[in-house]
């Protein structure tokens, strides 16, 4: 954080603007101001706001395009020139061209060069048409004006009505200039040949001032319809202040100024006359959402998550040209974006070099008392800043003033000065000197030292800094104290790491054990590799021993891929605790859990009443707690209904944060444990709450569980509207986690599958560990293999159907919670009845019942009428197995579970029809309008392929609805899928369509998006 490092080769290429976020409504209303001439607005802001960027988006408006736009830039110059801007912006008044070439303009040519970027030239591509004489011949007379037709308008009158369309008769002249105005002959030789002669020049000098004013004024009156753009008006000279000033006072008629300068500058002072529109636009930061817009066009992502975006926002405090640079260097690293990559993000060059350069323009004692800032690092009240940087309170005053005028320093709060945004402190502090740093941080633990309550963590960082290491550890072990009572994990974990890397031996085992227990409140991969290497290298009694290596174990079991060896580690630690029976019990109660893996219920059992006989002898309030809330869950996963009345019965408090984060804790595996049994109502309030309390307690882990129940739950409650951008999301968020990424690969390949995307739904499902059973989440891995018989029956691939179910079924009767195989139990008994293989359909639904009975799982009951519904069908039993079908869509309806109700109610249609029950048309009408109400577009279109084959589809008498060059419903679906680079056969099989009908979608969607190829189809698809 505090280190100056040596910046590395690097090589960093702009490619263009990006896009313009988050300044939509400031440029619409001024457009409309400025579409009622006479005009005049004032654009304000702070450096870096986009004040340029509002212009030249401003010159490239459509509405102003048949009329001049004139851009003048004022330059920090020691002597600025004599009506420098206005002067820069009129000389492009007399360029000319070939209107008939094709020849672009020379880029050499200055004038062309100040053109907004995407103009290239002042003429129109229209313009160039009409001078060419496909709309009638070029004027004779005079040169080819700037941007097209420029005739003389009808007046406007005072209340500026909008501007009219300009005549074609003198398209490119110069209106009727009077003898005045041939005084700007020696300003602009570049109009020399329009301009009158000069005239005899006044003896006295204001006399001869005036008169150039007034020739200005005629020039603009001249040029028509103009818009006069001037930028960086804070570093105007006196003269073309003055003729604003003069202008404002009778603006032209068909005249728009917008005159552009930084915050904190008295402005031009203008008085506009009561006809003249104005407006006047103060620019603030971007919000996170326009933040977001412009990281996904220069990063080249479709989106970037919600969290990416407001540490972004954070970090470049939503100033366009910070955020610009900052993703730039993003781009440029080519690295994963992740909160630590931002962290460690050198400062862009255009950043560093613009806060170098006010940095350097700084009187000394200003200069000091920003480095001082610098390195305190937070917003601090004058009196402190001054003490760091060695100033009196005459000097401090004067030089506080010299920073805030430089841009540098701002006042963040009452009182209060720092940087507006960690890139420019970071810009600062690297051009502090080694010793002036060291001196800094030395003065900043001295005067934070004295502090009544002193901020722990920031004396830590000057210690470490100032290279006192002794007073580092000690702070930064009395800092991670300090944040594991705050609730604050991750804090205290890299505080921990980092005096645990350099710690004398005597305090290895302390440190490591505070290290082991608050990490199981979060998750990072780097704290196993900690753990591992201080139990292999360093000698600790056995207690401790142990201690460490139950905690490691327990974050192993959360690892993809090390269940089975986090749990040896879990019984080999209970086994090094037998003296300390407070820490056993918690790797008791870990042995007890049966959520993962195939260990046997039975196994689990055994661990389950040790955990029983442990908890009645414990004192520890906190530890009692978390056997407790195990114990809650584990009852409830294998539906025992005991678990909700003692989980009502517990009180919702608790006095330590510890205690809390346990509370935390059980309600969200309870809500996780409860959705899996059907009780979805409980579970989405549990996962509400759970929410609120993990996040105030800090308990990272659990609020990574909780994200990814709750995107499960809105997959079986049918809330599917951005669900697969918010399961991205989470799976992204926690790479590592298994539990996470699973659940989170679970929901993605679930909507794969029913939007007809088989391929992308079988690399999610094995991202769910649906091939590998003993690595997973037990309830995830059957509901996956649920998902992927599915899809395989879907594909007629009935011999990979039933090997899935083999391996499922498998693990459901080795894992022994038949609860957890109610999504399984149908879709088997399915593939194995298409198989041919009845034992083994009639030995899983009644191993299913028997496994069930008795048990608190609403959901096991639907699924229990689904399984027999499926056997009593393929047995030909059709209005048998139609009633069955309806028990179980009135269960999944009641859970709620839509999307399975629906396919309870399809599937009964159905069979009443093959049973010759016409009135059974309706039911699958019915059905297909759910499922497209879902967003499931595959089975609709099942659904109304099989109203097509019964005749009982018809369109609507009066007509379908045309839809002209916009797509259709139909052919958005078609163009999405394209865009996903899906074949004909493939979409005919994801919309049940004929292929022929596929051929004519593709066709029309191609024409109507104007795209040539398929692959073109994604980048002209609206979003």
């Amino acid at each position: 954080m505090w280190q100056a490092v040596s910046r590395p080769t690097s090589v960093s290429v702009r490619t263009g603007p990006i896009a313009f976020a988050g300044r939509e409504r400031e440029l619409t209303a001024v457009a409309e101001v400025l579409g009622h001439r006479p005009a005049a607005v004032l654009i304000e802001g702070e450096p870096g706001m986009g004040r340029s960027r509002l212009l030249a988006e401003l010159a490239r408006r459509p509405e102003f395009a048949d009329g001049r736009v004139l851009t003048g830039r004022c330059q920090q110059l020691r002597e600025p020139f004599p009506y420098g801007p206005v002067l820069e912006a009129l000389r492009s008044v007399g360029e000319r061209f070939d209107a008939c070439s094709d020849s672009p303009a020379d880029p050499r040519d200055p004038a062309e060069q100040l053109r907004p970027a995407g103009r290239t030239s002042l003429a129109s591509t229209t313009d160039r048409a009409d001078s060419c004489g496909q709309a009638g011949p070029p004027s004779a007379t005079g040169p080819i004006g700037p941007i097209g037709p420029l005739g003389p308008l009808g007046p406007l009158g005072p209340n500026a009505s909008p501007i009219s369309p300009p005549t074609k008769a003198n398209d490119h002249q110069l209106g009727p200039l009077s003898p005045v105005a041939g005084v700007l002959r020696p300003l602009l030789p570049e109009l020399a040949g329009q301009l009158p002669p000069t005239p005899e020049s006044p003896s006295e000098p204001g006399a001869r001032r005036h008169r150039v004013f007034r020739a200005f004024r005629e020039l603009l009156v001249a040029c028509g319809p103009t818009l006069l753009l001037i930028d960086d008006l804070q570093w105007a000279d006196e003269d073309t202040l003055d003729l604003i000033r003069f202008l404002a006072a009778d603006l032209p008629p068909q005249l728009g100024v917008v005159l552009a300068y930084r915050s904190g500058w008295a402005g031009p002072l203008v008085r506009t006359a009561p006809t003249v529109h104005t407006a006047r636009v103060a620019l603030g930061p971007l919000d996170v959402t326009a933040v977001r817009t412009m990281a996904a066009d220069l990063l080249g992502l479709p989106r970037v998550t919600d969290e990416f975006a407001g540490k972004l926002h954070e970090c470049t405090a939503g100033i366009p040209f910070v955020a610009e640079e900052t993703l730039r260097a993003l781009r440029d690293a080519g690295e994963v974006l992740s909160d630590r990559l931002l962290e460690n993000l050198e400062v862009p060059a255009a950043l560093r070099e613009s806060v170098t350069e006010r940095l350097d323009a700084l009187p000394e004692a200003a200069a000091q008392l920003t480095r001082a800032a610098a390195v305190l690092d937070f917003a601090a009240e004058p009196a402190m800043l001054g003490d760091v940087a060695g100033l009196g309170e005459e000097s401090l005053r004067t030089a506080l003033l010299a920073a805030l005028a430089g841009g540098l320093l701002a006042e963040v709060g009452e009182n209060r000065y720092g940087f507006r945004h960690p890139l420019a402190r970071k810009a600062v502090y690297d051009t502090v000197t080694g010793p002036e740093r060291t001196l800094l941080h030395a003065e900043a633990i001295r005067v934070l030292g004295t502090a009544e309550a002193p901020p722990l963590p920031l004396l830590a960082d000057h210690a470490r800094a100032a290279g006192r290491m002794e007073k580092w550890r000690h702070y930064a072990e009395m800092a991670a104290d300090e944040a594991i009572v705050l609730g604050e994990t991750s804090r205290a974990i890299n505080l921990l790491q980092s005096v645990l890397a350099t710690a004398d031996a005597a305090d290895v085992g302390r440190l490591a054990t505070k290290l082991s227990q608050v990490a199981l409140r979060g998750f990072r991969p780097d704290v196993i590799e900690t753990l591992e290497r201080v139990l292999e290298h360093r000698p600790l009694p056995p207690t401790v021993r142990g201690t460490i290596r139950l905690s490691l174990g327990m974050l192993l079991v959360r690892t993809i891929g090390r269940l089975e060896r986090g749990r040896a580690e879990v019984e080999k630690a209970v086994g090094e605790l037998a003296d300390a029976p407070e820490p056993a019990a918690r790797g008791i109660n870990l042995l007890a859990q049966p959520i993962d893996g195939l260990t046997p219920l039975s196994w689990h059992e055994v661990w389950m009443r040790r955990a029983r006989d442990v908890h009645a002898k414990l004192t520890d309030p906190e530890l009692r707690l978390a056997l407790t809330v195990d114990r809650i869950t584990n009852a409830s996963h294998i539906g025992d209904g005991s678990a909700w009345t003692e989980f009502e019965a517990l009180p919702d408090t608790a006095a330590s944060v510890a205690e809390r984060v346990q509370l935390a804790r059980l309600w969200c595996n309870l809500a996780d444990a409860q959705s899996w049994s059907g009780h979805l109502d409980r579970a989405e309030r549990l996962v509400t709450e759970g929410a609120r309390r993990a996040t105030e307690t800090g308990a990272l882990y659990t609020m990574g569980l909780i994200r990814g129940t709750q995107a499960r739950l809105a997959w079986f409650r049918g809330a599917w509207d951005g669900l697969a951008e918010t399961a991205e999301d989470v799976r992204a968020g926690y790479p590592e986690l298994g539990p996470i990424v699973m659940e989170t690969s679970l929901v993605l390949g679930g909507l794969a599958a029913v939007r007809g995307e088989f391929a992308a739904a079988q690399r999610f499902l094995a991202a769910a560990s649906v091939h590998s059973p003993a690595d997973g989440p037990i309830p995830v891995v059957l509901s996956a293999a649920s998902v992927l018989i599915g899809v395989q029956l879907a594909a007629d691939d009935v011999e990979a159907a039933c090997s899935t179910a083999d391996v499922a079924a498998d693990a459901a009767r080795r894992k022994g919670v038949w609860v957890w195989a109610a999504s399984l139990v149908p879709t088997a008994a399915e593939a194995y009845a298409r198989a041919g293989r009845w034992p083994d359909a009639d030995v899983l639904v009644e191993e299913f019942a028997r496994g069930t009975a008795g048990r608190d799982a609403p959901v096991a009951t639907a699924a229990l009428h689904a399984g027999r519904a499926v056997l009593t069908g393929a047995r030909g039993k059709h209005l048998a197995a139609a009633a069955l079908f309806n028990e179980a869509a009135e269960a999944y309806a009641r859970l709620p579970m839509p999307y399975l109700a629906t396919s309870m109610h399809e599937r009964a249609a159905m069979l009443r029809l093959a049973a010759g029950q016409r009135a059974a048309v309706e039911s699958l009408s019915a059905a297909a309008t759910a499922y497209e109400s879902l967003g499931a577009t595959r089975d609709a279109g099942r659904c109304r392929h099989h109203l097509r084959e019964h005749g009982a589809w018809a369109p609507s008498q009066r007509g379908r609805r045309g839809y002209g060059q916009e797509l259709s419903p139909r052919e958005h679906e078609v163009a999405r899928m394209l865009a996903e680079g899906r074949t004909n056969r493939e979409i005919a099989d994801g919309l049940f369509l004929s292929p022929r009908t596929v051929e004519q979608h593709v066709a029309k969607v191609l024409r109507k998006l104007g795209a040539r190829t398929r692959t073109d189809v994604a980048r002209k698809l609206p979003a």
